[in-house]
């Protein structure tokens, strides 16, 4: 399965024909590289997105791809660029990145953590490891370093992270605080702490488990 599709308009399986709607490459939890998926994906991506900021990261792909540049090289660059980014431009990238290269940007080191004021909840502290914060309208994105020692699989967020101040705290951002690393690259095994759509079937261990039973 390339991934699932969780939209008003569009709920099932991912196919490729679906990737030139914009709607579907906001919102499909990509698990699969596919070169065609990419090329269509950067087409309905460019039809919302800042285009110097689709137009880089379709070279930067190209180039990692053709071993020009490697995965750090692309972390940098991409740090250069996200400061230009919209907030629908950071959803695109990360299936764009997964499509193209099978990675997302957690897979460098950068996990995006996204903060949306909700209710009188309050701001949440700056999370540890922040590089720096991108204001986009209410929201707030932090653009943080990915590197704790214990890997937890991510097949629902594509790398771009709810955050509050006040729990039920998303499990993936529960487990970035507690030190795990987290990862979208290839499959999760069955061992591998996890937390992921329901209806993609990866069988993996779900990560509330893991957290209300820490080792």
């Amino acid at each position: 399965m390339l991934g699932w599709v969780d939209h008003p308009e569009y709920y099932g399986p991912l196919n490729v024909d679906m990737l030139d709607k914009p709607e579907v490459v906001l919102s499909a939890v990509v698990i699969e590289q596919s070169d065609e998926g990419f090329e269509k994906a950067i087409g309905a991506w460019s039809r919302f997105g800042t285009l110097s900021v689709v137009e880089a990261v379709y070279a930067y792909v190209s180039q990692v791809r053709r071993r020009v540049i490697g995965e750090g090289e692309l972390r940098m660059k991409l740090l250069e660029i996200l400061p230009a980014a919209t907030e629908l431009d950071i959803l695109a990238m990360q299936r764009v990145l997964k499509l193209g290269l099978g990675i997302t940007t957690c897979d460098l080191g950068l996990v995006l953590l996204s903060y949306v004021p909700v209710g009188d909840a309050g701001h949440p502290q700056r999370p540890l490891g922040t590089i720096y914060e991108l204001m986009r309208g209410e929201a707030t994105i932090y653009v943080a370093r990915n590197a704790g020692k214990r890997g937890i699989y991510d097949g629902e967020t594509m790398c771009v992270v709810p955050i509050s101040s006040q729990p039920p705290l998303h499990p993936l951002y529960e487990a970035y605080l507690r030190g795990f690393r987290i990862v979208t690259e290839g499959v999760p095994t069955e061992d591998t702490p996890c937390v992921v759509h329901k209806k993609l079937g990866l069988r993996c261990l779900d990560a509330r488990l893991v957290l209300s039973n820490p080792r």
